[in-house]
């Protein structure tokens, strides 16, 4: 993969941390009811997660509650960057979001 200076300087930007953080907002799941997705950066690797309202508590002294939650992380440069392409647009960076609207376009043409 061919990757530009612009891509290079955004994924140094990523590896320093200046990115991390929540990416737009908690959004519930239209097909589970109950189950909530969201999008994060932490250390530089960006993480999308979904999920489930609680459904029993497995201590309830301490108030714990059992959960299925399931997340993929974005690990490598590839997919960083794909990362940055398709939410990059939710984020609060100016060149993120300048490298995320040049996909946007292709996408709707």
């Amino acid at each position: 993969m061919n990757i530009t200076n612009e891509e290079k300087n955004l994924l140094a930007k990523l590896a320093s941390g200046a990115l991390d953080g929540v990416v737009g907002e908690e959004t519930p799941c239209a097909e589970y009811k109950g189950t909530y997705c969201g999008k994060f950066i932490k250390d530089g690797e960006p993480v999308e997660y979904c999920q489930a309202k609680p459904s029993r508590p497995i201590d309830k002294g301490i108030g714990r509650f059992d959960c299925k939650r399931s997340q993929k992380v974005y690990n490598t440069d590839e997919y960083k960057l794909e990362f940055l392409r398709e939410y990059g647009w939710l984020m609060g960076d100016e060149d993120v979001r300048k490298y995320s609207a040049k996909f946007k376009s292709e996408k709707r043409s």
